[in-house]
């Protein structure tokens, strides 16, 4: 179908002018479905069997709209979602990282983060307890990972397994003294 044909097929559909269908044919790049929908977009075009399947595609586009909106705010089931992503991820991590406790050059014993959390949490006081009886046992505790850096946490726990030494050895002098 050449230009003219299609002019003319525009205005038969529409019921517009020669000089408007071919305004609207070269704006949509000579494609009929095209100028039809553009003339229905612009109001320029009566109500008749061929706008209804524009006027369809326009409800489409509005529900397609619709749902983008409700997934960008989302439901309380994306919202759970989410949660039950994040948790996922922080046990993944806590499993793959690790809570060293060592004396000396012996073989360290490896907890995993999530249960050391887990200890912390639920049995605080006997863990704490536990760690401070270990650092003057001479126990040391380091965190370790994959892909994590703990240079910061390692050399607090250093400190305090100096601190504990230091304790322990003024506590000896004094005893002895």
């Amino acid at each position: 179908m050449d230009n003219k044909e299609k002019i003319e097929a525009l205005m038969k559909k529409v019921n517009i002018s020669y000089e408007e269908a071919e305004k609207v044919l070269e704006e949509c790049n000579w494609d009929v479905l095209d100028a039809i929908i553009s003339l229905e977009r612009k109001g320029k075009v009566e109500n008749n069997d061929t706008t209804t399947i524009v006027k369809l595609d326009d409800n489409k586009e509005k529900n397609e709209e619709k749902k983008k909106e409700e997934e960008k705010f989302g439901g309380i089931g994306e919202i759970v979602g989410r949660v039950f992503k994040f948790l996922g991820k922080v046990l993944k991590k806590g499993n793959e990282n690790h809570f060293e406790v060592r004396k000396h050059d012996e073989k360290p014993i490896r907890i995993s983060l999530t249960i050391s959390v887990l200890l912390l949490v639920f049995l605080t006081i006997p863990s704490v307890v536990l760690l401070v009886i270990g650092l003057f046992c001479g126990y040391k505790y380091s965190l370790s990972g994959p892909k994590i850096n703990y240079d910061g946490v390692n050399s607090v726990f250093d400190e305090v397994a100096k601190s504990a030494d230091s304790v322990k050895k003024d506590f000896k002098q004094g005893y002895e003294g």
